[in-house]
């Protein structure tokens, strides 16, 4: 056999074998077209909201993504979903985003698709898979119960721009009112959230705030956890704060003591409660240090300006009187 010769049947034997062999993809994963199975099931769901009571809310302009699952399909490779976003009855977004393996047997897809929605009120998201001449799986999927609003502005305002900024301050353990009017406790929260985040000192929230806020982020933090149940007076913040180890349960603002009346440091015992007003005007004592107490004042600056005492919001007085207990611990500290 000369060398031409043999060229010539290698090269019939390895076209040969590449007719006869399937690929590991045409084999493994994509069924033949109409061989029966299993209607593909599409499930979604969406992350960077806030969920409350049960629903899922976005400030106007936030990133929201879509996440999607494909199961029961026969092939996802090179497959996309058609994705639209409606807000009522009008569409305000479309995209075709591609399904990636995740079970490497190409039968379980997943997809994600992120957007900034702009537009106010109740948001869906449909996905689509429509039938193809190469394709035969069609599925859709509809994810609604997602709320878009607009950011609450400052004093007056009402609606669910304020409800949902209270509801996220009390997640992360500020004290706040419960409702959609935007008054003067809720300028106090957003004052105290302000304050623990090295913010300016003023009551009005912002887009910044509305972010950290949907993402979570922004609670006081505790110094001494292993206290227990316990409070802390952060002087530098100028908050008063309810630990239950690390995890705060509220946090009030506070006016601790001027330069030339300082407010004690150290880890004390609560020893003594006096409700009601004194001859100083003080309102719902709790003393924890010779004198020093956490009470209501008239007068609560968003810096330190008291004799030595921790002033609280009047308004507030009561219901912090009520959850500080006798024995209980307080640290005080810059």
């Amino acid at each position: 056999m000369n060398a031409r010769r043999a060229i010539a049947l290698l090269t019939c034997s390895l076209s040969f074998g590449a007719l006869v062999v399937p690929s590991v993809a045409s084999a493994g994963c994509r069924k033949a077209h109409g061989a029966p199975h299993a209607a593909p099931v599409v499930r979604l769901s969406i992350s960077g909201v806030f969920r409350y009571h049960g629903r899922s809310f976005s400030a106007s302009g936030e990133q929201v993504r879509l996440k999607g699952t494909v199961s029961g399909i026969s092939d996802v490779t090179g497959e996309r979903v058609h994705v639209r976003v409606y807000t009522g009855s009008q569409q305000i977004r479309s995209a075709w985003v591609g399904i990636t393996d995740v079970n490497g047997l190409c039968s379980l897809g997943a997809f994600t698709y992120s957007s900034k929605i702009w537009a106010s009120g109740r948001t869906v998201f449909k996905v689509d898979h429509p039938t193809t001449t190469h394709y035969p799986d069609v599925f859709t999927g509809r994810l609604a119960g997602l709320t878009v609003y607009k950011r609450a502005s400052g004093f007056g305002a009402n609606g669910t721009g304020v409800g949902v900024l209270l509801a996220m301050l009390r997640k992360l353990g500020y004290y706040a009112p419960i409702g959609s009017h935007y008054g003067e406790g809720t300028g106090k929260a957003v004052l105290t959230y302000r304050k623990v985040n090295r913010m300016s000192r003023i009551e009005t929230p912002s887009a910044r705030i509305y972010h950290l806020l949907q993402q979570g982020r922004g609670a006081a933090r505790a110094r001494y956890p292993h206290l227990g149940t316990h409070l802390e007076a952060n002087l530098s913040a100028q908050v008063l704060i309810f630990f239950h180890g690390s995890r705060p349960v509220e946090v009030h603002p506070i006016s601790s003591g001027k330069p030339s009346t300082p407010t004690v440091l150290g880890k004390y015992q609560f020893y003594m409660k006096d409700f009601g007003t004194n001859q100083k005007g003080m309102v719902n004592s709790s003393y924890f240090h010779n004198g020093y107490a956490v009470h209501g004042y008239a007068e609560l600056p968003t810096y330190n300006a008291s004799h030595g005492c921790l002033r609280v919001w009047v308004p507030s007085a009561a219901h912090i009187y009520n959850h500080i207990h006798i024995g209980e611990w307080i640290a005080v500290y810059w």
